[in-house]
């Protein structure tokens, strides 16, 4: 458990990501996140590609926290997402909206 300091610079670093001080300071237990930067295997193979999901893993500050800093969030990535893995560096977007065959959601690629 973080001390009360660790957990200060926790909500600072989180709200600088994009996460709301609702969700900081009223975390859920379990959480979905998405990932917004693809991840590779040692030869360097997609292995799980933006847009994927990670159902059911702890919703606490300092482990959505680890997950932010690799590219997972607890929103889907889309044409208006700000994280650094979606806004190209010199401030243009990096992906597009894709539509997968069921129609069921948006699916963000890098383009």
């Amino acid at each position: 458990m973080p001390g009360i300091m660790e957990r200060n610079q926790q909500k600072v670093e989180l709200a600088q990501l994009g996460y709301s001080l609702k969700y900081i300071d009223d975390w859920p237990p379990k959480t979905t996140l998405y990932r917004h930067k693809p991840s590779y295997n040692v030869e360097g193979m997609i292995v799980e590609d933006i847009g994927t999901t990670a159902p059911n893993v702890p919703g606490n500050p300092d482990y959505v926290l680890s997950k932010a800093r690799i590219g997972m969030f607890p929103w889907p990535p889309s044409a208006t997402c700000t994280c650094k893995w979606c806004v190209g560096q010199n401030g243009e977007k990096k992906t597009k909206d894709v539509v997968p065959e069921d129609n069921s959601s948006v699916i963000i690629i890098e383009v």
